[in-house]
């Protein structure tokens, strides 16, 4: 199999530079001018996406350098087709990950021009592309699904280099653990089924709830501790690194997607963290449906994770509480 891995920077959608989606990192050049050549790699075109990286440019090489094809069996040839790209970017809290790839790719040696220049590539300043592939084998991983760690600058590992080949026998480690996890896809959380059938109690309604978000984390390699007893105003904390995620779960028995919060569960969704998740999962014991619910700075709005197409309303209501003594 030809395998390419390409750093580039990191942004949420790739669907163009908005106020809410910025890129950060990729590199002097995003740094100097706000923007990379890679912010619309995943979005659709015809059909199609296209994407770029910055290649290393070798001393008196013209233009803006080319991808060594040759070590992609394209030796004397200016592009290579059947190529699986895999997109990398630096997570914000430190480490390179896997976000997204595509599957049988078209990869040129040198920049590409457009033909039929795409209205949001133009109104992205972009002009070409480096890969090609269809849209229909191109995959952008949800924020929490980004776990998967490439090593850097270490023997086996990727260099300074935003494009590496993994071809060293110290890679194939690496190279198998991204293949597993493009194997199984980006999961969709709706899709995880509880392990109680008792479809009457409200205790084990919540606790199919827990066991689900719980495994859920947990195949991303999150390390999950129930935190329910402590009044935090969250049920689980989900830690990768430095990464720590706080997690309201609400397990609903209809299907239905309305929850209520308390007072101290809507005091710690009100804050709007980055690292707050409401974990909200209907028909908990018959056929349970979850959908992760974040603050979205990028978008200025809460997102439910992976699905483009939900809108999550928040309906705050007042109430107090009487109490009559003598």
């Amino acid at each position: 199999m030809k395998v390419l891995f390409c750093n580039i920077g990191w942004m949420e959608f790739y669907r163009g530079l908005t106020e809410a989606d910025r890129i950060i990192g990729g590199g002097a050049y995003v740094k100097q001018e706000g923007m990379g050549h890679e912010v619309c790699n995943f979005a659709e075109d015809g059909g199609k996406v296209y994407g770029y990286v910055q290649p290393p440019r070798a001393e008196g090489q013209p233009g803006q350098g080319q991808i060594n094809i040759d070590r992609l069996d394209g030796k004397g040839l200016d592009v290579v087709e059947g190529v699986l790209v895999v997109w990398t970017a630096s997570r914000r809290d430190g480490g390179t990950v896997v976000i997204g790839w595509y599957k049988n790719a078209t990869v040129y040696r040198y920049f590409q021009t457009f033909d039929r220049l795409p209205m949001l590539h133009q109104d992205n300043g972009l002009r070409g592309y480096r890969i090609k592939a269809n849209a229909a084998d191109a995959t952008l991983l949800p924020l929490d699904q980004r776990t998967c760690a490439i090593p850097r600058r270490i023997k086996g590992g990727m260099g300074q280099s935003n494009v590496w080949f993994a071809s060293a026998p110290e890679s194939r480690d690496t190279v198998r653990k991204v293949m597993k996890l493009i194997d199984g896809g980006a999961k969709t959380p709706s899709k995880k089924r509880s392990r109680i059938t008792d479809p009457d109690h409200n205790a084990k309604v919540e606790k199919a709830a827990i066991d689900i978000v719980r495994d859920y984390y947990e195949e991303y390699d999150y390390t999950v501790e129930s935190v329910e007893t402590d009044n935090r105003g969250w049920d689980l904390e989900a830690v990768l690194g430095n990464l720590i995620l706080r997690i309201e779960v609400k397990g609903l028995s209809g299907s239905s997607a309305v929850a209520q919060l308390t007072p101290n569960e809507y005091k710690a969704f009100a804050r709007r963290s980055t690292r707050y998740r409401l974990a909200i999962v209907t028909d908990a014991l018959t056929s349970p449906q979850m959908r992760i619910c974040r603050y979205s700075t990028e978008n200025n709005r809460w997102v439910v994770d992976g699905e483009a197409e939900y809108e999550v309303g928040v309906d705050t209501q007042e109430s107090a509480t009487i109490k009559l003594s003598i």
